[in-house]
C-alpha cells in the first residue's frame, strides 16, 4: 500500500500519473473498438462476396435502368422547362421594353402630345381600346396625373401590340401612376361595369402586381390570384418605372391561368405522366390533379411546402433552390420518378412526374424472377476475435504499469523545484519581495526560465510599488483641483430662478450636467435694458478642461459683444465669431442659440449658429421641434455670415432649448433618444412650470439611457413668456 501511495502522489505528479492512466485506458478502448469495427467489416465483406451472382446481375440491371431513366427525365424536363421559360421570357421582355418607353415619356414629356383617354365603354367590347381607370372616379383625378396619362396615351400602339401579339398569354396591359390613376389596354371594356352600369373603381396600388413590382424594384410575377374584373384566375406581372430614383409608374400584364395549364399539359412525359408549376414562394400554380396532395389550393398564399408529405416537401425545396435534378417520391400513396428544372426568367420551377411502375415495369418482372434465387450466407470469425481481445487486454495492462513507473519518476524530478519555488514566492509580503536564483532551479528547461522570470518580477514589483505611491498622490491632488474647477464653473452660470431679478412677464430655468467633472456646454441670460432680456445656450466641441476653458471664453465674448452692440445680434455675433477664430486653439468651435426678447411686446430676435433646433409650444398647442434659418457655427470661419430670425411670442408660449447631449443619449441597444422622444416627453409635461418640465424630461432621459454612461454634457434652458399686462 505504501508503494502504491508513492507511485500515486498528490499535486502535479499525481495529475501526470492520472493523465497517463487515462490515456492508456482510452488508447485501449480505441484499439478494442477498432478491432470490433474491423471484425464487423470483415464479416460484411465475407457476406457480400458470398452473395449469389444473381444479386449482382439484379443490382447492375436495376442501376442501369434507373440511371437511364434519370438521364432521359433530365433531358425531357430541361426541354419542357426551357419551353415554358421562353414564354415567360417573352412576357418579361415586353415589360422591360414597355418600361423604357414609359420612362422616356416621363423624362421628355414635351415630345409627346396629349391625347384624349376615356373611361371604358360597353360598345368597345371585343375591340382593343385604351381605357381610363381610377380609384375614386374620373372626376377626382389630379390634373397633373391626367396630363401625364394623356401623354402616355401615345404608347397605345405598343400596349396593343403587347396584348394582341401575345394572344393566349397576355390579355391586358396597364400603366398605373402612384396616385392610382391608370390607363388600360384590352378588348374587355364591357366587363368593367357593375350591375348598375357604372364603371367599377379600380385601385392598382393594392393589386399584387403593383405591390410586388415596387417591393422587388424589377419585373415581378405574382402567384395565381383572382382577376380584379373577370371571373377567372390569372398570373399578373408588373415592373416599376423610376426616374431619378423616384417611382413614377408601374406597368402590368396578365396571363390567364387556364391557358398556361394547357400549355404545360402539352409537354407531359410518358403515358400517364404529368407536370406541375410552382412559384418561388411555394404556391402550386398549375396542376392537372383535381384531388390529393397536388391539387391546386384556392388560397393564394398556400405553400406546398407545408404539406404533410416530407418527401414532397424535400423535392419542392430542392427544385426551388434552382437546381435541375431527379428524385423518387411518394405522392398520394404512389411512387413517382420526379424531374425538376428551374425557369430562369422568373425563378419558378417545373416538376414532371412519371409513375415508377411505368418506368420500372420491365425491371420489376426480372427482379421478381431473381428474388427467388437468394439464400442464407455463413456466420463465422467469433472465436478468433475473442482470443485477439484477451491478448490485447494483457498487453495494455503491462504497458500501463510501465507508464505509471516512468511518469512517477519524471514527475518527482520536475515537481521538487516547483514546490521550492512556490514556497519562496508565497513569502512575498510588503516590501519583502526578493526572489533569488538557486542551483535547484537551473534545470535547463522551462523551470529555469520561470525562476528567471520570478527574479525579474520581484525586482520590478518593488519599482512598481514606489510608482503607485507617487501616482496615487498626484491623482488625489488632480481630483481636488478638478472639484474646485467644477465649483468655479457652476458659479459662473446664472442661477436665479424662477424670475431673473424678479422681473414680471416671463419664467426662465436652466441646468447643465457635464459628462466629466467640467463641461463644454454653456448658458446665460442677462438684461440689455429694462424691457429687453437676452438668453442663450451653447455647446463647445470636445469635453473636459479644454472645452471648459473655451466655454468661458465663448460665454464672456458673446455677452460682451451683445452688450457693446446694444442688442444688434447680427453684428454682435459676427464680431464675436471673428474674435473667437483668433483666440481658438486646436480648431475648437461652438454652436450657439441666442435670442433677445422685448418683454412688453413678445418680439423675439434670435440667431441659431449651428445649434440644434429649439422645441416650441404655443399657448394652447403641443411642443414641436421647429426648424429655423440656420447659420454656420462660431469659431470655424472668421468670414461667416449669420442670419437673424424674428418671431413674436404670445402669452403662454414656451421655448425649450437644449444641447445635443439630450437627443444623442442612447440606450443599451445604441438607439438615440432622438427628437420624437424629446417632443413626447415635453408634451407629457406641457402644463408644468419650467423647472418641473425640465426635471420630467431629464427623468425620461435617465430611464431611456439606464445602464449607459453619460458621454456628452446635457444642458437645457426653458423660457416661458407670460406677457406684461
Amino acid at each position: 500500500m505504501n508503494n502504491l501511495k508513492e507511485l500515486w502522489p498528490k499535486g502535479l505528479a499525481g495529475k501526470l500519473i492520472r493523465f497517463a492512466v487515462i490515456f492508456v485506458a482510452i488508447l485501449g478502448f480505441v484499439f478494442m473498438t477498432m478491432s470490433r469495427v474491423q471484425v464487423a467489416i470483415l464479416k460484411n465483406v465475407v457476406q457480400t462476396e458470398g452473395e449469389n451472382q444473381t444479386d449482382l446481375v439484379q443490382s447492375e440491371y436495376m442501376s442501369s435502368m434507373s440511371s437511364l431513366t434519370e438521364d432521359s427525365l433530365l433531358q425531357l424536363i430541361a426541354w419542357a422547362a426551357d419551353k415554358t421559360d421562353d414564354e415567360f421570357w417573352i412576357l418579361d421582355h415586353d415589360m422591360r421594353i414597355m418600361r423604357d418607353q414609359v420612362e422616356d415619356v416621363f423624362r421628355h414629356p414635351e415630345n409627346y402630345a396629349r391625347k384624349e383617354v376615356l373611361p371604358p365603354r360597353k360598345e368597345n367590347a371585343g375591340v382593343y381600346t385604351l381605357q381610363l381607370l381610377c380609384p375614386n372616379g374620373v372626376e377626382n383625378i389630379d390634373p397633373k396625373s391626367m396630363e401625364m396619362l394623356e401623354r402616355l396615351a401615345n404608347l397605345a400602339p405598343t400596349m396593343k401590340e403587347i396584348v394582341k401579339g401575345n394572344v393566349g398569354y397576355t390579355f391586358d396591359c396597364y400603366v398605373a401612376l402612384p396616385d392610382g390613376s391608370t390607363i388600360a389596354m384590352d378588348d374587355l371594356s364591357d366587363r368593367k361595369f357593375d350591375e348598375n352600369g357604372k364603371v367599377n373603381d379600380y385601385d392598382p396600388r393594392v393589386r399584387p402586381w403593383y405591390v410586388g413590382a415596387v417591393k422587388k424594384g424589377d419585373v415581378f410575377f405574382s402567384n395565381a390570384v383572382a382577376s380584379a374584373f373577370y371571373d377567372f384566375k390569372v398570373i399578373v406581372f408588373g415592373v416599376p418605372v423610376y426616374v431619378d430614383g423616384e417611382l413614377v409608374a408601374v406597368i402590368e400584364g396578365a396571363t390567364e391561368l387556364e391557358i398556361l395549364q394547357k400549355k404545360i399539359t402539352e409537354r407531359n412525359i410518358g403515358k400517364e405522366g404529368f407536370s406541375i408549376l410552382i412559384s418561388d414562394s411555394g404556391q402550386l400554380i398549375c396542376s392537372p390533379r383535381k384531388e390529393g396532395e397536388l391539387k391546386v389550393s384556392d388560397d393564394p398564399d398556400a405553400d406546398i411546402r407545408t404539406s404533410v408529405n416530407p418527401e414532397l416537401i424535400e423535392l419542392v425545396e430542392c427544385a426551388l433552390s434552382g437546381k435541375t435534378g431527379t428524385d423518387i417520391v411518394t405522392v398520394d400513396g404512389e411512387k413517382y420518378y420526379a424531374a425538376h428544372a428551374p425557369l430562369a426568367t422568373i425563378g419558378w420551377t417545373q416538376i414532371a412526374f412519371v409513375s415508377e411502375d411505368e418506368i420500372m415495369e420491365p425491371t420489376n418482372k426480372l427482379v421478381q424472377q431473381m428474388e427467388s434465387l437468394k439464400d442464407d450466407m455463413l456466420d463465422r470469425i467469433g472465436n478468433e476475435f475473442s482470443r485477439h481481445r484477451l491478448l490485447l487486454v494483457l498487453i495494455l495492462l503491462v504497458f500501463m504499469q510501465i507508464t505509471i513507473i516512468m511518469v512517477s519518476f519524471l514527475a518527482k524530478r520536475s515537481v521538487e523545484p516547483i514546490n521550492h519555488m512556490t514556497k519562496a514566492v508565497t513569502g512575498f509580503v510588503g516590501e519583502d519581495m526578493a526572489f533569488e536564483m538557486e542551483d535547484l532551479y537551473k534545470t535547463g528547461d522551462e523551470i529555469e526560465e520561470l525562476a528567471v522570470s520570478f527574479e525579474t518580477m520581484s525586482r520590478r514589483m518593488k519599482e512598481y510599488v514606489n510608482e503607485i505611491v507617487e501616482n496615487a498622490a498626484e491623482k488625489e491632488k488632480l481630483q481636488t483641483e478638478m472639484k474646485a474647477a467644477t465649483q468655479i464653473q457652476e458659479k459662473m452660470l446664472p442661477r436665479i430662478y424662477p424670475d431673473f431679478y424678479d422681473k414680471p412677464g416671463y419664467e426662465i430655468y436652466a441646468k447643465m450636467v457635464p459628462a466629466k467633472n467640467v463641461g463644454g456646454d454653456l448658458y446665460d441670460f442677462f438684461y440689455l435694458d429694462e424691457d429687453r432680456l437676452a438668453f442663450m445656450i451653447g455647446d463647445v466641441s470636445g469635453k473636459g478642461i479644454t472645452a471648459a476653458l473655451f466655454m468661458v471664453l465663448c460665454k464672456q465674448m458673446i455677452k460682451s459683444q451683445v452688450l457693446f452692440y446694444g442688442g444688434d445680434l447680427v453684428n454682435a455675433i459676427k464680431e464675436a465669431n471673428v474674435r473667437l477664430c483668433e483666440e481658438s486653439a486646436d480648431s475648437m468651435f461652438v454652436t450657439v442659440w441666442i435670442g433677445i426678447i422685448t418683454l412688453s411686446t413678445g418680439e423675439l430676435n434670435f440667431i441659431n449658429a449651428g445649434h440644434v433646433y429649439a422645441a416650441v409650444k404655443k399657448a394652447n398647442g403641443d411642443f414641436e421641434i421647429v426648424e429655423d434659418n440656420h447659420s454656420l457655427l462660431m469659431g470655424a470661419l472668421d468670414f461667416a455670415e449669420f442670419s437673424l430670425n424674428t418671431v413674436t411670442l404670445s402669452k403662454g408660449d414656451v421655448i425649450y432649448l437644449y444641447t445635443d447631449g439630450v437627443t444623442e443619449a442612447h440606450n443599451i441597444n445604441c438607439e438615440l433618444f432622438g427628437d420624437e422622444r424629446l417632443a413626447s416627453a415635453l408634451n407629457e409635461g406641457k402644463g408644468l412650470p419650467p423647472d418641473e418640465l425640465d426635471d420630467l424630461v431629464r427623468r425620461k432621459l435617465a430611464e431611456y439611457s439606464k445602464g449607459q454612461e453619460q458621454y456628452d454634457d446635457i444642458t437645457t434652458v426653458v423660457f416661458k413668456y407670460n406677457g406684461i399686462d
